[in-house]
C-alpha cells in the first residue's frame, strides 16, 4: 500500500495503480468538509491519516489551526493569528489587511509560505558563506584547499552568511515591493548592505561598493565597473548580465505600473493536457494568461481561455494548485500584460498574427507566456517545448539577479 493520500494526489495514485486510503476535502477557506457531498461536517470529521492537508499545509488538529510555515492559520475565522510583515501590492486595497489570508480570495490565490523572503536569504547566506571563506584564504576559490583549522576561516564564513543573508533580505524585500525600479533598487540595497557588512567584518580588508545591475560604482576608489569593461572577470560580467536583465524589465515595466507576476507551470493530465499547461498570473486577477486547443480537439482553430472572472471551465490557470510549480517574477510591466489578457479573452489578434488560434509548435500555451514575458523585458528561449522548459530559466534568472550583487563586489 502505498502512503496515505488526501484529494490532492488521487490522480497520481491512479496512475501508480495504488489503493486510495483516505481523501479529504477542504473548502475555500480551509475548513474541512465531506468529500463526498462537498458539505461541512455536523460532527467530528473522520481522524485523518495524514497531518498534511488544504494547499498541502501542515494541520494542528487538536488546535483547529494550520501551520503555514511563516504564521498559524485559524480556517473557522479565515484570518492569521499574526499580522503579515509585508504590504505585497500597496497599490492594492486588501495588501493592508495584515491578518486576512489569500488577499481575501481563495479561490484565485493561495498563501504558501505565511510570507518570508527565504530564496534569496537562503541565496544571499550561501554566497555569503563562501565568499568570507575565500577572503580568509587569501582569494582561494577551491574550498578544499581552504584552512579549516584557521579560527579565522571560520569566523568569516559565519560573518558572509549572517552579512550575506541580511543583504538577501534587503533586497529580496525591496524587489517584491512593486515600486518603480523595484528589481534595480533592490540589486543596489543588497550590494551596499553586503559590501558595507563585508568591510565590517574583515576589519576593513575590504571596499565599499554598489551595484545598480548592469554597473557598479567602488566607493573606495572611485572607479566604476560596467558589463563587458575591459579586464572583467568571466563571473564580474555573468553579474552585471543579470543585472542588465534586472534593468531592463525595470525600465519596461515603469511605463505600465509594476506588478509581480506568476508563472505557473502544471502537472495536469486532463485530456489535451498530457504534456501539461502553462499560465501567468498576477496576485490581484487582474493578469490570467492561460490558453489552449478548442474543447473539441486539435483540429480546432479557435481558441479557449479562461478569463479571471471565471467565465470558462476548461483551462484553468492551475495557480496555487498541487502539483503546479510557480516561479514568480518581480516588478513586470502590469498595464500591458493586463491589455493581453484582454486581447485573448476577446479572441484579438496580437503581434501581427490575426485571429489567436493554438497550437503545440508556435502558438502553445507555455509559447502565449512566454511571449507575453518578452513583451515586458524579459527575454527567454523563442520556443518552448513544455512549462517546465520555461520555468527553469525563470528560475535560473531570478537566481540570477538575487545573486548578482555578489558576483562581482569583492
Amino acid at each position: 500500500m502505498g502512503q496515505p493520500k488526501t484529494a490532492i494526489n488521487i490522480e497520481y495514485n491512479s496512475r501508480r495503480k495504488r489503493s486510495l486510503l483516505q481523501e479529504l476535502s477542504f473548502g475555500a477557506w480551509g475548513d474541512r468538509r465531506n468529500s463526498a457531498t462537498w458539505r461541512s461536517f455536523t460532527g467530528t470529521p473522520p481522524e485523518p491519516l495524514f497531518d498534511r492537508g488544504f494547499t498541502g499545509h501542515e494541520h494542528l488538529y487538536a488546535f483547529g489551526l494550520i501551520n503555514m510555515n511563516g504564521r498559524m492559520y485559524d480556517p473557522l475565522v479565515s484570518r492569521m493569528l499574526s499580522p503579515d510583515n509585508f504590504i505585497q501590492a500597496p497599490d492594492f486595497s486588501q495588501s493592508f489587511n495584515r491578518y486576512s489570508y489569500a488577499l481575501n480570495n481563495p479561490l484565485i490565490y493561495t498563501d504558501p509560505t505565511g510570507e518570508f523572503v527565504w530564496v534569496p536569504v537562503i541565496i544571499g547566506a550561501v554566497i555569503g558563506t563562501y565568499m568570507g571563506g575565500t577572503l580568509a584564504n587569501e582569494g582561494e576559490l577551491n574550498p578544499t584547499k581552504w584552512d579549516y583549522n584557521s579560527g579565522k576561516t571560520w569566523g568569516y564564513m559565519l560573518g558572509g552568511a549572517v552579512v550575506g543573508g541580511l543583504s538577501g533580505y534587503v533586497g529580496g524585500t525591496i524587489a517584491t515591493s512593486e515600486i518603480p525600479f523595484a528589481n534595480t533598487l533592490g540589486i543596489a540595497g543588497a550590494s551596499l548592505t553586503n559590501s558595507v557588512g563585508m568591510y565590517i567584518y574583515t576589519g576593513g580588508q575590504t571596499d565599499i561598493s554598489g551595484s545598480l545591475g548592469v554597473a557598479s560604482y567602488n566607493f573606495s576608489t572611485g572607479d566604476w565597473g560596467y558589463l563587458g569593461k575591459k579586464g572583467n572577470s568571466t563571473l564580474a560580467n555573468i553579474g552585471y548580465g543579470f543585472g542588465a536583465l534586472a534593468n531592463l524589465a525595470d525600465v519596461v515595466s515603469v511605463f505600465g505600473g509594476g506588478t509581480n507576476l506568476d508563472v505557473n507551470s502544471a502537472d495536469t493530465k486532463k485530456p489535451h493536457e498530457w504534456w501539461g499547461h502553462s499560465s501567468a498570473t498576477d496576485q490581484s486577477g487582474n493578469i490570467d494568461i492561460s490558453v489552449g486547443p478548442a474543447k473539441n480537439g486539435w483540429t480546432g482553430t479557435k481558441m479557449d481561455y479562461l478569463d479571471p472572472d471565471g467565465g470558462g471551465t476548461y483551462w484553468s490557470n492551475y495557480a496555487g494548485q498541487p502539483g503546479t510549480w510557480t516561479v514568480r517574477v518581480n516588478n513586470v510591466n502590469a498595464s500591458l500584460l493586463k491589455n493581453m489578457t484582454s486581447n485573448i479573452a476577446a479572441g484579438k489578434g496580437l503581434y501581427g498574427i490575426g485571429q489567436l488560434k493554438w497550437n503545440i509548435a508556435g502558438f502553445s500555451c507555455v509559447n502565449h507566456v512566454s511571449r507575453a514575458l518578452w513583451a515586458v523585458g524579459i527575454p527567454t528561449l523563442p520556443v518552448n517545448l513544455h512549462p517546465l522548459i520555461l520555468n527553469t530559466q525563470l528560475f535560473i534568472r531570478q537566481i540570477g539577479i538575487y545573486s548578482s550583487p555578489y558576483l562581482y563586489n569583492y
